[in-house]
């Protein structure tokens, strides 16, 4: 049989379809017997707890950690024997490996349950979310009844994320930020058609993409600039369509019609969540005026929203601690990372705090079609979490 990070990797399933990804996690979870397991929150997410006979919450701490199920729309090319069985779907984020590492926490709890939960008054919860990648997953949970009627207080809360281009078992955080806000805008603009000989007789939204795409293109440095900013904000236009979208070759173009559609995409990122507001506030008061200009109706929406994640002094202590009694190599992070992570959500509202987690300066980036999870790695995260359920 394979190993456990390997059968994962093998069954990858994209955000909210983590039903395979899900029933494996509960039956591995349920040989490790914790005291309950709740399951669907918010949609295929997981909470398995393991808490002392006698804990109480006014007197007792209560540690969480995370690990995402999802993974990437992402064909693989690898031919290993564990290769992903859904085609064009794999874990090229490496949610299968933070998935192992806490079930292994979850085999350590089985194995060391009276004296590190049961004497300790002790609760620790392990967390398995949906839909990381779309930003979607945490929100999901938090708003899930069933989660709400839990009425457990969490004292800290923690995740790791493996991080490419950093030694191996190197432990990577900061303060504060620690991964970027960000969201994705889609502006859509409609006039009327007409003859592609008489483009007077209709609306042609043309001119407000042009202008729209010039305007993204330069609205983060023209912030920076506004406000003597150092903190990072960054626009990044992923799609721009003039006339209909649904065309899928050249041939469908019709040369003969002046179109009425246009759509602009784009990724507004940043540090802070408030800088994320700004941007998103500039780009719909230009794509109102050039509608206005053009005399075009609008629409505007916004997908995979992403808070930024915020690190706590006092759990980047712990952090620093544990690596620290581990004997691992700690590295503070200058600046933020300028991906985004779903787990911002959960430290807008706990204690708590992500760290990275070295998986090789010769490993392929993460969301490469190559990336495949360290497993030389894994026991490292599981120490770390083991760690500060101890501390």
């Amino acid at each position: 049989m394979l190993p456990t990070r390997q059968q994962l990797h093998k069954i990858a399933e994209l955000s909210n379809q983590e039903y395979k990804t899900a029933k494996f996690v509960v039956d591995f979870l349920t040989t490790c017997n914790p005291t309950s397991i709740q399951q669907n929150i918010g949609n295929t997410g997981i909470i398995a707890i393991w808490e002392s006979e006698n804990f109480d919450t006014t007197k007792h701490k209560t540690i969480a950690f995370r690990a995402e199920l999802d993974a990437l729309p992402i064909p693989e090319p690898n031919n290993f024997d564990y290769k992903s069985e859904h085609q064009g779907v794999s874990h090229k984020c490496g949610h299968d490996g933070h998935m192992t590492i806490l079930l292994g926490v979850a085999q350590y709890l089985k194995e060391n349950f009276d004296i590190l939960i049961q004497q300790k008054n002790k609760r620790v919860i392990l967390l398995f979310q949906p839909a990381e990648e779309t930003g979607e997953g945490a929100l999901q949970m938090l708003k899930d009844k069933q989660l709400q009627k839990l009425h457990f207080k969490i004292d800290y809360f923690f995740a790791l994320h493996n991080i490419p281009s950093y030694e191996k078992n190197l432990i990577v955080c900061r303060e504060k930020t620690f991964a970027a806000a960000s969201t994705g805008i889609i502006i859509e603009f409609e006039g009327l058609t007409s003859h592609a000989a008489e483009p007077q007789n209709g609306k042609n939204p043309a001119l407000a993409l042009s202008e729209l795409t010039t305007f993204l293109y330069f609205l983060s440095e023209n912030i920076i600039k506004e406000k003597e900013n150092k903190d990072f904000v960054l626009v990044t236009v992923v799609d721009a369509i003039l006339g209909e979208t649904s065309r899928k070759s050249l041939d469908d173009i019709a040369f003969g019609v002046s179109p009425a559609k246009a759509r602009v995409c784009a990724t507004l990122r940043s540090y802070l969540d408030e800088d994320l507001q700004l941007l998103s506030q500039k780009t719909e008061q230009k794509a109102q005026e050039l509608a206005n200009k053009h005399d075009l109706k609008l629409k505007i929406s916004y997908s995979e929203k992403f808070a930024a994640t915020t690190n706590t002094p006092k759990s980047v202590e712990l952090i620093k601690k544990a690596a620290k009694k581990l004997d691992l190599k700690y590295q503070n992070k200058e600046k933020p990372f300028s991906w985004s992570e779903d787990f911002g959500q959960f430290t807008q509202r706990f204690e708590g705090a992500m760290f990275g987690l070295g998986s090789g300066t010769n490993t392929p980036e993460l969301h490469h079609s190559n990336y495949d999870f360290p497993d030389d790695i894994t026991q490292t995260g599981i120490d770390m979490f083991v760690e500060l359920i101890q501390s």
